[in-house]
């Protein structure tokens, strides 16, 4: 008897649910207005990057691919085939092109799950405080750390650079500084990245990244939170000492 198939939707929010649960008063989630709309915020983002990856897997890429096998046929019918000089790599460059733009919306997928993120922790963590006010200001004022540091991660970076490229140099990889793994690349040659390789970075923004960003901002939101309730002029030596230990431990994921 086939196994019946799992709901993706259903997996996901258990694993956000993973996630929330390390939050106090996690049934604000469920109950509080804020709560609520930050929980159906984040359903929303991580099914927004599932189908993205569905798009290009099953639908852009193979049509793209359909295209360039036409192509061939259309020239090896052609009555002018003989003075036709037309190379496979240049067939297979709308190939590569896809891939190239799909970089640029996959950046901005994650660039505006960070920015939205951080929007909906300050109204739900920080009294909806913004501006020099807000749980990015604070940890940029106080520890230096900035979420948006897409260099800090080696993976988001390269997303991030070849996006780059593709916006401002017309996909030709001439942005510095280099991403190292991509150093060997000719700049006299646009970037080509095999679509394999594109949905094992999609997969990691929609299974890792995401996940991980959710569980800082959460961390560091409510540490902010803590602080600001603390009075650290008149708190015990004993206390002192365990705030000092929780902030070695945020800073740890701070990265």
């Amino acid at each position: 008897m086939k196994k019946p198939r799992k709901n993706s939707l259903d997996q996901l929010i258990n694993n956000l649910a993973v996630e929330f649960s390390k939050i106090p008063n996690f049934d604000l989630t469920q109950t509080d207005e804020d709560g609520n709309r930050l929980f159906n915020f984040v359903v929303t983002k991580f099914s927004e990057i599932q189908d993205f990856r569905i798009l290009y897997q099953r639908y852009f890429i193979p049509s793209t691919n359909k295209a360039i096998v036409d192509a061939k046929k259309e020239i090896r019918s052609s009555f002018y085939k003989n003075l036709l000089n037309v190379t496979e790599s240049q067939l297979k460059e709308n190939h590569f092109d896809t891939i190239r733009l799909g970089y640029v919306g996959l950046f901005h997928k994650n660039e505006n799950f960070t920015k939205d993120l951080l929007k909906e922790a300050n109204l739900v963590f920080n009294n909806g405080k913004t501006g020099k006010d807000s749980i990015e200001k604070f940890f940029e004022k106080e520890y230096n750390f900035k979420f948006n540091n897409w260099h800090s991660n080696v993976w988001v970076h390269k997303i991030n650079w070849i996006s780059n490229c593709v916006k401002h140099y017309d996909g030709y990889p001439k942005k510095e500084p280099k991403y190292k793994y991509l150093e060997h690349l000719p700049e006299n040659e646009k970037i080509r990245i095999e679509h394999n390789e594109f949905y094992k970075d999609i997969e990691y923004v929609a299974n890792t990244y995401y996940q991980f960003k959710l569980s800082q901002v959460f961390s560091l939101a409510v540490f902010k939170m803590s602080k600001d309730e603390m009075n650290e002029d008149i708190m015990p030596e004993e206390l002192k000492e365990k705030y000092a230990e929780l902030e070695q431990k945020i800073k740890q994921i701070m990265i």
